[in-house]
């Protein structure tokens, strides 16, 4: 059961590792989309959008126009981006230590769990500001009663990958916490 422990121990850097390379990775996707049979308008959190005849507006593809919502997009982004290198770094560090026979410090522990916060808030935020100020008016016409950005809108890739990097970040260090923990006691009753 010990050799086990050690090598839950010694691989569980993986799981930020994976969550970093996956939030990366959705940078790239949209954020929020919306389809019909007429066209689609797809949204990126960083205010790329690309519109195809949707709301008889045509087709359009370009950044918003709203500049509170495109500083926010574009800040949360960076702010995602961050705590996705940061954990990608932290977690190869991790590996390291490890291959070396050391343990895990304290610091590499609360970097991935203050990281993993920074990525649920940073979506979440987001998601806050594009209900609050949306960066498409009218939505849609004559919408009775008037529809806000998530009633018309799906949250996308972008928006639950860093929610998810950050749940799994913050799993990682309860499971390493438990597995510390335990076995900490488990020696401390043989003595």
């Amino acid at each position: 059961m010990l050799k086990i422990k050690i090598k839950i121990k010694s691989f569980i850097w993986i799981l930020p590792l994976i969550g970093g390379l996956l939030t990366l990775r959705a940078i790239f996707t949209p954020a929020a989309y919306y389809f019909e049979s007429s066209g689609h308008l797809i949204f990126w959190m960083w205010g790329w959008y690309d519109r195809l005849g949707i709301w008889d507006y045509g087709m359009a593809k370009g950044f918003i126009y709203d500049p509170l919502i495109l500083n926010i997009g574009i800040i949360c982004t960076v702010l995602i981006i961050v705590g996705a290198s940061i954990f990608i770094v932290n977690s190869i560090s991790a590996a390291f230590i490890f291959r070396k026979g050391n343990r895990f410090t304290k610091i590499v522990l609360w970097v991935w769990f203050l990281c993993g916060i920074l990525l649920i808030i940073a979506p979440i935020f987001w998601m806050a500001m594009v209900q609050i100020f949306p960066p498409f008016s009218p939505i849609p016409v004559g919408s009775d009663p008037p529809l806000n950005f998530w009633s018309v809108f799906f949250p996308a890739w972008a928006v639950i990958a860093p929610i998810i990097t950050g749940a799994l970040s913050c799993g990682t260090i309860i499971l390493f916490k438990i597995i510390i923990v335990k076995s900490y006691k488990k020696a401390n009753r043989k003595i």
